[in-house]
């Protein structure tokens, strides 16, 4: 399964979280990249990357 890194970003002005994550594919990677931003109120958008290439950018509902 290739490895997927999310970029959790917190606002401008700090430094994105990263997590690594194994999915399926880009829309397994996406499904789980939604849930992690429903899952708490701490990020306002996640970038997902397959060997260093951005591949989708998720934004909170309203926000970012």
């Amino acid at each position: 399964m290739p490895t997927y890194v999310f970029h959790l970003h917190d606002g401008p002005s700090v430094p994105p979280q990263e997590e690594a994550i194994e999915a399926t594919d880009i829309d397994q990677a996406r499904d789980l990249a939604e849930m992690r931003l429903l899952l708490g109120n701490q990020f306002t958008h996640v970038n997902v990357l397959l060997d260093g290439e951005e591949k989708l950018k998720l934004k909170r509902d309203g926000r970012g």
